[in-house]
């Protein structure tokens, strides 16, 4: 079974040294190719043939960014799995915009990496742990100020919002409170009234934001 042939682009030395140890520990995977910056990867790439792109972005000549662009022109389908130091998210939206397949922090757990490799070569996305804690951080950050005050709320519907939150059933809801399936699904509704969301992802936002789940 021929090995996939992995390309490392990143400007630290030891970095691609250890990179490569690891991936080449693996039976199904062979590093083919170094590269330390995103110029010196689009004149290696017409010459030599690879199934993945292991690309950090902050690199002098070329940075990441810049060569994924240029992947989109002249390599199109180019499978790229992003490796960084930068966990925030205008870098993660920019490169995962413009066609990277993946993306992790050096300071992710080494496992995951042949992980992330494997999940893109099948044709998956891959993003961390790490970066989707960052990701679900933002989304619960994002509610303001405007959203309605859990003063509003009843403690019963509180104590409610809070099960919702930790995706409990009706069933189990009215259960654990000793209360019937109907009151169950009458609190639901003026939960839904007075928040003004028409969904359980809300609720659920909601409730993560205000500190109940």
């Amino acid at each position: 079974m021929a090995k996939s042939r992995i390309i490392i682009v990143d400007d630290h030395s030891f970095v691609r040294v250890g990179l490569k140890q690891l991936i080449n520990k693996d039976p199904q995977l062979s590093v083919v190719a170094e590269a330390k910056n995103g110029q010196e990867l689009l004149d290696i790439l017409p010459h030599k043939k690879c199934d993945l792109i292991i690309m950090d972005i902050s690199m002098p000549e070329m940075d990441g960014l810049t060569a994924i662009k240029e992947l989109n022109d002249r390599f199109k389908g180019t499978k790229i799995l992003i490796l960084s130091m930068l966990k925030d998210y205008p870098h993660f939206k920019e490169v995962m915009a413009h066609g990277a397949c993946g993306y992790m922090v050096k300071d992710d757990a080494p496992e995951q990496l042949t992980l992330a490799i494997k999940a893109i070569l099948r044709g998956k996305k891959f993003v961390s742990q790490s970066v989707t804690t960052m990701l679900a951080d933002r989304e619960v950050r994002s509610l303001d100020d405007s959203v309605p005050s859990l003063e509003i709320l009843t403690k019963r519907e509180q104590q409610i919002l809070a099960m919702i939150a930790k995706s409990m059933p009706n069933k189990n809801i009215a259960t654990k409170l000793k209360i019937s399936i109907r009151t169950v699904e009458h609190h639901r509704a003026n939960l839904t009234n007075k928040l003004g969301f028409r969904d359980t992802a809300s609720l659920v936002k909601y409730a993560l934001a205000k500190g109940l789940a």
